[in-house]
C-alpha cells in the first residue's frame, strides 16, 4: 500500500481488515475510483450474533461517494458474506455504507444535512444525483426515526384532514398533542383512517392510555373514534368550531349575494376578525354590517361564538346555551342547522374549554407542511409526500449516519 492509498484509507476511516488496495484518477472524465479490499484470511462478525465467522463468498459492489475536490468519486469492493453456524449465510455490515444503498454514509449524511435548507430537486441537482435516489435516502432515515419514536406516553390525540392535492385528494393526520407532532398519516378522510392508525401503532402506542381525542364534527370520525377509543373524551376545539361557523357565514353570503349587490367582493370583511381588517375593509363593513341582511346576522353570531373562549370557564355552558337559542331564531336555515349541530355536540365543545385544549398547533404545522409542498412542486409518489410531512412536522431528529 503506497502513501496515497494509506491516505485514502485514513480519510475513509477504514480499519483492519479493510484497506484501500488501489485508486484510479481519470482526468478526462473528472472521476476518482477507489478500490477497497480486505486482508487474506480475515474473519467477519455475523450481523446477528456478532461472533467471528468464516467467509462464505463475496460479490462486487459500487457506491457513490462525496466528490474528491471537483472529481466524482466511487468506491468499489468485494462485499463478503459470512457462514454463521447459528444464523446461516449473512452479508457483513460495511463501515462505509448501509446495506442496500448505492451511496456511502458520508454522502447520505450530506443529503440529510442539506434537506432542511433545500428542495429535493435543488439538492439532487447540487449533488449530481437522481431525485428518486435522494427521496429513498430521506425515506429510509425518516422511517428509521419513526420506528424508534417513543409513543408510550401519548395520552392526547388530534385528528384532522389535510388536502394534499386539488380535486378533493385528502389524507388524515393524527397528531400527538403534547408532543406537537404528526405521528401517523392515513390516506383519505373516512372512518377507515382510524383502523389504519391502529394497525400502524400496533405495539408502539397503548390505545387504552389515550384519554382525549380532538377533532372536527365529522360523523365518520366520531363513530370511528368511539369504536377505537371507547374510554377517551371526544372534544371539539376553538379552531374547528370557528372554521365551521366561518363556512356557514360564507355560504349564507354567497347565496344572499346573488340578489344583493352590496355583498359583492365582501368575503373577507365578514370572515376576518375586526382587528385584522384593512382600513378599506373596515370602511366597507361599517356601511353594511347593520343592514337587515342574513349575512350581517350570521356575522354577529360569528363574533358572539368567538367570545365563548373568553368568558370565565364556569360560565361557558350558560353562554353556549344562550348562543344556541339565539342562533335557532335566525331566519337562515343554514344557521339554524348549525345551532342544532352545536347543541348535539355541546359536551365535546365544553370539554375542550374545560381542558383548555386547542388543535391550533396543528394548523401551525399544516402551514409549514403547505410551504414545504409549494417548495417541492408536487410529489411523484405518496411515500415521498409522507416523508416530507414527517420531516416537516413529525418532530424527528434525523441521525448523522457517519
Amino acid at each position: 500500500m503506497d502513501d496515497k492509498e494509506k491516505l485514502f484509507s485514513t480519510m475513509l476511516g477504514l480499519r483492519s481488515p479493510w484497506f484501500v488496495s488501489e485508486y484510479r484518477v481519470d482526468h478526462a472524465r473528472k472521476r476518482v475510483d477507489i478500490f477497497i479490499d480486505f486482508e487474506k484470511g480475515a474473519r467477519f462478525p455475523c450481523p446477528e450474533c456478532h461472533d467471528p465467522c468464516e467467509l462464505h463468498d463475496t460479490s462486487e459492489r459500487h457506491w457513490r461517494h462525496l466528490n474528491t475536490m471537483q472529481y466524482e468519486t466511487w468506491l468499489h469492493a468485494r462485499v463478503p458474506r459470512t457462514s454463521c453456524p447459528k444464523h446461516g449465510v449473512r452479508q457483513v455490515e460495511l463501515p462505509w455504507a448501509r446495506s442496500g444503498s448505492g451511496f456511502t454514509l458520508h454522502i447520505e449524511a450530506m443529503v440529510l444535512a442539506m434537506a432542511d435548507e433545500m428542495s429535493v430537486a435543488a439538492l439532487a441537482e447540487h449533488m449530481g444525483m437522481n431525485e428518486d435516489s435522494v427521496w429513498r435516502i430521506l425515506k429510509h432515515y425518516v422511517d428509521q426515526c419513526r420506528k424508534d419514536m417513543d409513543l408510550r406516553h401519548v395520552t392526547m390525540l388530534a385528528v384532522d384532514e389535510f388536502a394534499v392535492k386539488k380535486g378533493h385528494k385528502y389524507v388524515t393526520m393524527f397528531y400527538d398533542v403534547k408532543g406537537n407532532r404528526v405521528i401517523h398519516i392515513a390516506e383519505g378522510k373516512g372512518a377507515d383512517t382510524f383502523d389504519d392508525f391502529v394497525q400502524a401503532m400496533d405495539g408502539r402506542l397503548d390505545l387504552a392510555k389515550v384519554q382525549v381525542v380532538c377533532m372536527d364534527m365529522s360523523r365518520s370520525f366520531i363513530s370511528a373514534c368511539k369504536r377505537v377509543f371507547p374510554g377517551a373524551a371526544i372534544v371539539f376545539d376553538h379552531f374547528h368550531i370557528i372554521k365551521l361557523v366561518n363556512d356557514v357565514v360564507n355560504r349564507i353570503r354567497i347565496e344572499e349575494a346573488r340578489e344583493n349587490e352590496e355583498l359583492a367582493k365582501t368575503k373577507y370583511c365578514w370572515l376576518k376578525n375586526p382587528e385584522n381588517l384593512t382600513s378599506r375593509q373596515e370602511e366597507r363593513l361599517e356601511g353594511i354590517k347593520d343592514l337587515d341582511l342574513l349575512t350581517a346576522q350570521a356575522y354577529h353570531l360569528r363574533l358572539a361564538i368567538q367570545r365563548l373562549w373568553t368568558v370565565p370557564r364556569p360560565l361557558a355552558k350558560s353562554y353556549l346555551r344562550k348562543w344556541i337559542r339565539w342562533a335557532k331564531k335566525s331566519r337562515s336555515p343554514q344557521m339554524v342547522d348549525l345551532a342544532k349541530t352545536m347543541a348535539s355536540h355541546f359536551d365535546g365543545i365544553i370539554a375542550s374549554i374545560s381542558l383548555g385544549l386547542s388543535s391550533g398547533f396543528a394548523e401551525g404545522l399544516n402551514t409549514k407542511i403547505r410551504a414545504a409542498f409549494r417548495r417541492a412542486f408536487g410529489f411523484k409518489a405518496p411515500e415521498y409526500r409522507d416523508t416530507m410531512i414527517y420531516m416537516t412536522a413529525g418532530g424527528l431528529v434525523l441521525p448523522t449516519p457517519c
